[in-house]
């Protein structure tokens, strides 16, 4: 057992790895790439619906729901990579950082973990929007840095919210 415990530890980053080598991938796609893919998940999307609900769409009318859905999609698809990059950000934060020097509560939290993932995040979305610039067919814009912070957001809010009540749940015991 004692062997597995150095593996897993050294295993911890591997999915902000994959996230990181995922987003860039998705970056580096040229502006018409970029564009049919989300098409064509906005088509299979309300194609999904007009199935489920019976809708009765034509082709021609997933197709211009499928155009106009682009902008929200890539919107959402920006802001679930960077929750699932700022989650995985802190799990090797978490594993690394020393454990007994951790106050799981309150400020010394805050500062040692949740801070370090928010920043790590934000200068992801920077360094990649950055990277987009050189990309031919796409921008990098700071909108798209402030989309990418809802997500990083969202994930340290639901990474406050757990340890909150995961240290609650341990004092009652």
């Amino acid at each position: 057992m004692s062997k597995i415990k150095p593996i897993l530890r050294y295993l911890s980053g591997v999915p902000a790895v994959f996230m990181l080598l995922l987003i860039f991938a998705f970056s580096a796609q040229d502006g018409s790439s970029s564009g049919s893919l989300s098409y064509k998940v906005g088509y299979a999307l309300n194609d999904c619906f007009n199935r489920i609900f019976s809708l009765g769409l034509s082709e021609a009318e997933l197709a211009k729901r499928a155009l106009s859905g682009q902008l929200i999609i890539r919107k959402l698809a920006h802001i679930t990579e960077y929750f699932l990059l700022t989650l995985s950000f802190y799990l090797p934060l978490r594993v690394w950082l020393p454990y007994k020097k951790i106050n799981l509560a309150g400020r010394n939290f805050f500062y040692r973990l949740l801070l370090p993932t928010f920043l790590l995040g934000l200068c992801s979305a920077a360094a990649d929007e950055f990277h987009q610039s050189f990309v031919p067919g796409r921008c990098g814009t700071p909108l798209d840095v402030l989309v990418d912070s809802v997500g990083i957001t969202v994930g340290c809010i639901l990474l406050a919210l757990y340890h909150h009540f995961f240290n609650r749940k341990k004092q009652h015991h």
